[in-house]
């Protein structure tokens, strides 16, 4: 399964954090940890998933620097785990802060039920997971 959003954000930051995403997503749901060598960016998502607990969403992400500009290319991860993500986008230093544009793909390897009511617990799961981002996704949005 694979989860899709994009999300425009205007955060009040100094424009000296365009290339620091690791110190303006800190703390902020759903970014657990994140780190930044040189111009790639580590970390991980983290969400809340009926019949799976708290998930970590490992992802890498390299900046590029434009000027005002910052493009934020997903990197694919050397063996991906059952669940990861991709983030990529841009920010622009903009009047009264920084405004990203970013999109989120949530990779979940979900088991597979063989007989109709497994299949349906899928569907089900799969849609409170995606309902779940979603909610994850408005907060962060707010903050």
């Amino acid at each position: 399964m694979v989860l899709e959003k994009s999300f425009n954000l205007r955060l009040a930051e100094p424009p000296e954090h365009l290339l620091k995403p690791e110190q303006v997503f800190a703390g902020k749901p759903p970014f657990g940890e994140l780190t930044r060598q040189d111009t790639t960016l580590e970390g991980y998502l983290v969400a809340e998933a009926p019949l799976f607990g708290e998930i970590h969403f490992p992802f890498r992400s390299r900046i590029h620097p434009q000027g005002n500009i910052a493009r934020l290319e997903a990197l694919p991860l050397e063996e991906p785990p059952a669940f990861w993500a991709e983030l990529e986008g841009r920010g622009e230093v903009v009047e009264g802060g920084i405004d990203y544009q970013l999109t989120l793909r949530i990779h979940a390897t979900l088991p597979q039920g063989e007989k109709w009511g497994g299949r349906a617990l899928g569907r089900l799961a799969e849609a409170a997971f995606e309902r779940n981002v979603e909610r994850v996704l408005k907060r962060l949005a707010k903050s």
